[in-house]
């Protein structure tokens, strides 16, 4: 176990309540049980006490709940204070706990993060603490729940069995001459080339069909130039987030803005408007949202209604033929007519061969329900009893991996060389590792532990 100092944190959510509860954790944790109880409560039991401050004077009374290390969620001693949950006495506690040396206030997520580095927990289960307590819905709560008893963890530690296996019968190789070699390895390679590929696939399948996504759903807004997609933007987020004019080519950097739909949290971006153009910046930002569609869950076609049927078609069936390259995840595709004030229709919303179009005005706000409540309708359809839930990090990592096996598989087949395969093996093992954390930067694990709450 590693030795740190002894942190404190209020459990409860700040603010008067019936309990408040504080959680202390680490090598001096007897020693705050000894200040506040006089005594060192009987493990694991839920003892009633009194608790006093360093002047022995009774400030409330409650239970004290006592894990001795390493029987604890953190895996040092952890004492559990649940008292009155008055905000003046969870401070006058906190400030006796402080008083003993080398005892501070507690990170957001510390609690979590001392329990993944002593081994209590890996990364997936740490992160679906986190997930829990956001959950939106029943199905997020059964998945989190789901992963923090280690059902995603499984499938990524036997991806990464098979690897390590990869890799040692590969390191183990390099030691040899190929004449010393009595058999073709080179056989037994592909071999393992497969099992791993099918494991990485299994994964992957796993993923899209079984887990519930946690984060923001990522919807992106393209489209022709002035065809309405900043004017969309603003008026989904009810304020000017984008500057609209009339001129082409206005939008030329992608923009980004959170909205709450119904319970779901959205995160839309507008982009720079789809064009044949000599404009070196409005390439680059073409080029942008192009990059960014790989990543989305949903995507906006945005269509100036006011122009002839036959364009709008030409130019829905162009993007179509286009995206068909980089819509390997099935990316949900709504066309959205907007300008409808301008040539009113009678539909709102209909459906044409498998995808929706809906009728709108950014500029008066018609349509602007429908299209939310279509958006509802879509999440709702998705949602699934996911046998685990899984990070967009968790996705990416293993997207990652992948490509560097299909590249180390391409390079074996060309090239033979036993050391390049060996490093790319090596590459795949550190990128698969931070999935569960068994290799992890401390940069990366700020970035996680800081979003957890304090008190976990």
């Amino acid at each position: 176990m590693i030795k740190r100092k002894t942190i404190v944190a209020q459990v409860t959510h700040p603010g008067k309540s019936s309990v408040g509860i504080l959680r202390v954790s680490g090598v001096n944790a007897k020693k705050i049980a000894i200040l506040i109880l006089n005594k060192i409560p009987k493990p694991r039991v839920a003892t009633y006490s009194k608790f006093f401050n360093k002047n022995n004077e009774i400030l409330d009374q409650g239970i004290a709940l006592w894990f001795p290390s390493p029987f604890s969620f953190t895996g040092e001693d952890v004492l559990e204070l649940q008292g009155h949950g008055s905000p003046v006495i969870i401070d006058l506690l906190i400030t006796t706990i402080l008083s003993v040396k080398n005892i501070r206030l507690a990170r957001p997520g510390e609690f979590c993060e001392r329990a993944f580095l002593n081994g209590k927990i890996d990364l997936i289960q740490a992160e679906a603490i986190d997930d829990l307590i956001n959950s939106e819905n029943e199905s997020m709560i059964k998945a989190s729940l789901n992963s923090l008893q280690g059902n995603f963890s499984y499938y990524i530690k036997n991806l990464l069995k098979t690897l390590i296996e990869f890799r040692v019968y590969i390191e183990s190789s390099i030691d040899f001459s190929e004449e010393e070699i009595d058999f073709n390895y080179n056989d037994i390679i592909f071999i393992k080339f497969k099992k791993l590929n099918n494991y990485f696939l299994k994964i992957k399948n796993l993923i899209k069909n079984e887990s519930v996504i946690r984060e923001s759903k990522k919807i992106i807004i393209i489209g022709p130039p002035n065809a309405g997609k900043s004017s969309l933007l603003n008026i989904l987020s009810s304020r000017n987030k984008a500057i609209v004019t009339n001129i082409p080519g206005t939008t030329r950097d992608l923009l980004h803005e959170y909205i709450n739909i119904n319970g779901i949290l959205c995160e839309f971006i507008d982009t720079a408007g789809f064009h044949n153009t000599t404009n070196t910046i409005e390439k680059i930002g073409i080029d942008l949202a192009w990059k960014e569609i790989k990543k989305c869950d949903h995507i906006l076609f945005v269509i100036d209604k006011t122009i002839d049927l036959k364009h709008q078609k030409k130019i829905s069936d162009n993007f179509l033929k286009k995206i068909s390259s980089y819509n390997k995840n099935n990316i949900e595709i709504t066309f959205i007519l907007n300008k409808n004030d301008l040539s009113p229709d009678n539909f709102k919303i209909k459906k044409i061969g498998k995808f929706f179009f809906i009728s709108i005005s950014a500029l008066t706000g018609e349509g602007i329900d429908i299209l939310k409540k279509h958006l509802i309708n879509i999440e709702k359809n998705k949602n699934k009893e996911g046998t685990f839930i899984a990070r967009r990090r968790h996705l990416y990592q293993i997207d990652l991996s992948y490509h560097e096996f299909l590249k180390a598989q391409k390079n074996w087949i060309k090239n033979k060389n036993i050391e390049l395969l060996a490093e790319s093996l090596n590459i795949m093992n550190k990128i698969i590792g931070e999935i569960t954390g068994s290799f992890s930067s401390n940069d990366l694990l700020n970035r996680i532990f800081s979003t957890f709450c304090i008190g976990k």
